[in-house]
């Protein structure tokens, strides 16, 4: 007899007290209790929301204990397979499953991918609220929807969600459910699978799903999982978490590794971490969102509810923000899409001590990514220098803004001439946020026109006095003062004062010219 494999599955999300919070003002949506999601005002959604909010042509697959699928705030998000014709007991599009309007339930194996539990829903009979309001928590943070008047907003406000429920009612489910499921959502066509669960150990038909999810297009978000048995964080570099820690074949990242930060902006304490697992990290405390409702249960009398958190939720930040950019450009792959989400983060490094390395590329930056997308959708690429309609010319950067040059000595020290310069309308100007002024390439020789000093300058527009002409002469040569240009007034507070150079030991222009081969590198960009 062959022997069934089981995940056990942690639930992703533990309990903490709501403080207050202050909120920026951009496109606000009505709904009332938005005044609760502060970890969509510290991702500046509303910036996003101006430009994209959702699309009812992106589906994400959320893969959890079920979703309460007549919820006001999920209902008309909720995905509807349109070749299935509800209550005719036919599998009219030959997908393996009879009447699967809105998902499967591979539990109880029936079209009802509602969370299933026991009416005395109580810890002595095997049932934890936590476990059973779990599927509907994710759904509504990648996509309750937004500007409706009624409760919360997701981080779509329009979405298709795929309810797949494999985890029962006190959080546990088996792998084989978890791998049908992974299957089901490629085959009904899901752009995104969110899992927000972990187990403990590889199982190779789970690894085996998630590579035919990826090669088949879908962008799958996994939650890195908090503390284990003793409360304490797990370092996944150690011990391996799944399916947080799949790759792929020749381990290629087809796993986007989610942790938590709170809401000061450090690794929750929760929260697992790992350079090998972690990729990305969103907020994952005391999240505000929509519950199984049944009034007829103990518990369950609330359509919305607070206080939870874990990085269960951080997880569907990101599938939502993946969601958001297919709505954004339909036409970008998996791959695309998860290093748009990667490569735009925000290194948060410096504000959790000791965990240097270990949260992936940082904190996730919504407003950055769509900046990029921006600049790819106007057919300008970093590293270009473009110009308008003006004189000004301007270098986009790999930060996804455009930095001007102030006079042409400043862009003769980069360039040799104009050829290079790509040139774009207004509109797709306008796109681009300006990010500062462009300084002086390292190893020039500059005079502030008010000062006599001639300083060289070094990475990051660092001005170096040249205490002695000897000095200068040995370092740049014989004619060195015709190699000098002056900075105005106006742009020295773009420049900082470094030490002086004493010594023709203390400086080497080459080397700091060759060494900072790019505007980018210069502005500590890459």
């Amino acid at each position: 007899m062959k022997v069934k494999k089981i995940l056990i599955v942690f639930l992703c999300f533990s309990l903490f007290t709501v403080g207050n919070f202050v909120y920026a003002q951009n496109l606000t949506p009505n709904d009332p209790n938005y005044s609760n999601l502060w970890y969509l005002e510290r991702l500046n959604l509303p910036q996003v929301w101006q430009t994209e909010t959702g699309s009812n042509e992106v589906v994400i697959a959320v893969v959890d204990s079920g979703v309460d699928i007549s919820h006001p705030d999920l209902h008309d998000n909720i995905w509807v397979n349109q070749d299935e014709i509800l209550g005719d007991g036919i599998d009219n599009d030959n997908n393996g499953y009879v009447d699967d309007i809105n998902g499967w339930d591979f539990i109880q194996n029936n079209n009802d991918p509602s969370p299933k539990y026991d009416l005395n829903c109580t810890e002595q009979n095997g049932c934890l609220k936590e476990a059973v309001f779990h599927g509907t928590l994710i759904a509504g943070v990648a996509g309750a929807v937004g500007n409706n008047n009624i409760g919360i907003t997701g981080v779509n406000w329009h979405v298709k969600i795929m309810p797949l429920r494999v985890l029962n009612q006190n959080g546990s489910g088996s792998t084989a459910d978890v791998v049908k499921a992974i299957d089901y959502a490629v085959k009904n066509k899901a752009n995104i699978i969110n899992l927000s669960f972990v187990g403990d150990f590889f199982d190779k038909d789970l690894d085996d799903a998630l590579i035919r999810a990826w090669n088949a297009g879908l962008i799958i978000v996994a939650a890195a999982g908090n503390e284990n048995y003793n409360g304490q964080q797990v370092n996944l570099d150690i011990n391996k978490r799944y399916p947080v820690c799949h790759y792929g074949l020749n381990y290629e990242n087809n796993v986007i590794g989610v942790g938590a930060i709170n809401r000061d902006g450090r690794l929750a304490s929760f929260s697992d971490y790992g350079s090998s697992c972690v990729d990305i990290m969103a907020p994952g405390q005391d999240f505000f969102g929509t519950l199984v409702y049944n009034p007829q249960s103990s518990g369950f009398n609330q359509y919305y509810g607070g206080n939870y958190s874990g990085t269960s939720l951080a997880a569907p930040l990101v599938s939502g923000m993946a969601a958001l950019i297919k709505a954004y450009q339909p036409g970008l792959t998996n791959t695309e899409i998860r290093d748009l989400i990667l490569n735009n983060a925000d290194n948060i490094d410096d504000q959790s001590p000791g965990f240097a390395g270990k949260l992936g590329n940082g904190l996730i930056d919504p407003v950055k990514i769509f900046q990029a997308l921006k600049g790819q959708a106007v057919g300008i690429n970093p590293g270009q220098v473009i110009k308008g309609s003006t004189k000004s010319i301007y270098y986009y950067a790999f930060d996804n803004k455009r930095y001007v040059f102030p006079d042409e000595k400043t862009y003769y020290s980069w360039y040799d001439n104009f050829s290079n310069v790509k040139q774009v309308s207004t509109d797709q100007l306008a796109q681009i946020p300006l990010g500062g002024i462009v300084t002086f390439r390292p190893g020039s020789l500059v005079k502030i026109q008010t000062d006599p000093k001639v300083y060289a300058v070094s990475k990051g527009g660092v001005l170096r006095w040249l205490s002695a002409e000897e000095t200068v002469a040995i370092l740049y040569g014989s004619n060195w003062p015709r190699l000098i240009s002056d900075i105005s007034d106006a742009f020295f507070i773009n420049y900082k004062i470094g030490d002086s150079i004493n010594s023709p030991n203390d400086f080497n222009p080459n080397l700091e010219k060759n060494q900072v081969i790019s505007i980018d590198i210069d502005k500590g960009i890459r």
